[in-house]
């Protein structure tokens, strides 16, 4: 050790490092938690920069005995099997490239090993959450502005009619360029040449269809005009800063959960921060429901009851359950609306799209049940496989967690899978039931709404492949970490339970001695002052 060039480095300097490091550590967890709702480069930016900090900490205190926690052997046992099965693969490249999208667990690590303090897991939940309302405002934006033209009527005589669109579809792009007034539509017909391609959305379909660029200036020049009355697009399925609804959705119900959590454990609902709290799960909620995703709808329903039980009162049950009842048809209306299916039929195209993709992903589990196929190998192999109903359907993934971890990485990652979501959800659970009978009221919270995050995450799961979305995913371990660390404050001893006469010499001269001899040591100025004031 005397020869370790290490070992020499000046005692402040070393002090200086740490402290640096530590400070970058907190920034990171800091934008982690206020750019996760928005950016997944952000927030892997953020995770990958507190990660090298952290470790140049550990390096610098040469202390690597990192705090197990319970999921521990189930979470490196899955992610073993996702490095087997990526070696194993048909396509061995495309899933050691993948192996990033697992790996994202080290992010639950930082967070739990670095939020120290309450006052910090207080501040990332609430920065969580409140960092949320920008894009829900950012969402409310879109849907006022309007995105494209929906028809509202449509001449016979008009130039557009009988080319595929009718009243109610929305013109998105002409050309390739968006369209978003009839001004605008008339001056890219008038820019171009040949035939005008015209991008509409009808509900949820994207289809396309082209039209003479001469019929369409005839029909203006003459005076008849397009034939057209036309009206702000708005009926369409906000995403966001992200560019996909579903991602959004998931997203938001993970938030929206930790906000549930948080107003049922406050003991003051009609104060200002009730208040507060109450409004920003009505606007996560709305937004959520402009989404109109079926499956984050349930999983944040079923969060909410199981918030309710786990907080033991019975009006918060039954407020979940009133709650519950009240709001789901009104959903379900907003969903049938905005994309023009009914929300229990199995027809449904990505209803009929999922139960023919599960079925052909059932038979590659079945012959590849140890290791999988390899993630990404499906590219490869659909064509041999017959995937997609023989190419008539658009590929993609298979639309559920549970499915395409068996696909992939086989039915022992699967099981690695199912310990980790078990020992999350009996850990957070018990940790919950703790806090409920102090007054910690806001760690409570927080613990609350993981828990409902860990359910809704789960039941959403069922039917996306939510687990290997980047964006959900870190938010996932974000909560999952924060909610282990608020374990771990609160079963820490408080700092009035410290003794508040300590030694002044230094840790390491006296690092010897018995912890039982401390309190005695402690009693002995007490005791000598109590015999001076008798005599």
């Amino acid at each position: 050790m005397k020869n370790n060039p290490a070992s020499q480095v000046p005692g402040p300097i070393a002090k200086r490092v740490d402290s640096i490091a530590a400070g970058v550590v907190l920034f990171s967890l800091a934008l982690y938690a206020l750019f996760a709702p928005h950016s997944i480069a952000v927030t892997q930016t953020a995770s990958l920069l507190g990660l090298v900090a952290w470790c140049v900490r550990l390096a610098v205190i040469r202390n690597f005995r990192l705090a197990r926690t319970a999921i521990d052997v189930a979470i490196l046992g899955f992610f073993a099997c996702c490095v087997v099965s990526s070696f194993l693969s048909y396509d061995p490249l495309v899933s050691v490239k993948g192996l990033k999208s697992p790996a994202f667990f080290f992010a639950f690590y930082l967070v739990c090993n670095n939020v120290s303090t309450p006052r910090f897991a207080k501040f990332l939940g609430v920065a969580l959450v409140g960092s949320c309302l920008i894009s829900v405002a950012y969402s409310a934006g879109q849907l006022a502005a309007g995105r494209g033209i929906r028809i509202n009527s449509i001449s016979e005589n008009s130039p557009l009619a009988n080319r595929g669109m009718s009243v109610g579809d929305v013109i998105l792009e002409a050309d390739d360029q968006k369209v978003n007034s009839l001004a605008d539509f008339a001056a890219i017909v008038d820019a171009g040449r040949g035939s005008l391609r015209i991008t509409y959305l009808r509900t949820e379909a994207v289809a396309e269809t082209s039209v003479r660029r001469q019929a369409l200036r005839e029909a203006t020049t003459s005076g008849a005009g397009l034939g057209l009355t036309t009206s702000p697009g708005r009926n369409f399925r906000v995403s966001g800063f992200y560019s996909h609804y579903e991602t959004y959705a998931e997203v938001l119900q993970l938030i929206a959960a930790l906000a549930v959590g948080m107003f049922i454990a406050h003991p003051r609902k009609f104060s200002v921060r009730g208040l507060l709290i109450a409004a920003a799960i009505l606007l996560i909620g709305s937004a959520l429901v402009m989404t109109s995703t079926r499956a984050a709808l349930v999983g944040l329903a079923v969060a909410v009851f199981v918030m309710a039980v786990a907080s033991a009162r019975r009006s918060a049950i039954l407020a979940a359950i009133a709650g519950i009842v009240i709001l789901a048809p009104v959903a379900i209306f907003m969903v049938e609306r905005a994309r023009g299916i009914s929300v229990l039929d199995p027809q449904e195209q990505s209803t009929a799209w999922r139960l023919e993709v599960w079925r052909e992903a059932f038979g590659i589990i079945k012959d590849h049940p140890v290791v999988g196929i390899g993630k990404g190998s499906e590219a490869k192999l659909k064509t041999s496989l017959g995937l997609y109903d023989e190419g008539r359907l658009p590929p993609g993934h298979f639309h559920s967690t549970p499915i395409q971890i068996a696909t992939w990485w086989g039915l022992p990652a699967l099981v690695f899978y199912f310990a980790v979501m078990a020992i999350l959800f009996v850990a957070i659970l018990r940790s919950a039931r703790r806090l409920r009978v102090s007054d910690q009221y806001q760690l409570w919270g927080i613990q609350l709404g993981c828990l409902g995050a860990l359910a809704a995450f789960n039941v959403s799961s069922l039917v996306h492949f939510n687990f290997g979305d980047g964006e959900v995913v870190m938010a996932f371990w974000l909560l999952m970490g924060l909610a282990f660390a608020v374990q771990r404050i609160a079963a820490e001893p408080s700092a009035d339970s410290q003794p508040k006469h300590r030694s002044a010499l230094p840790a390491e001269d006296n690092s010897h001695r018995s912890p039982l001899l401390e309190p005695a040591a402690a009693s002995e100025p007490s005791v000598q002052a109590a015999g001076a004031k008798q005599s």
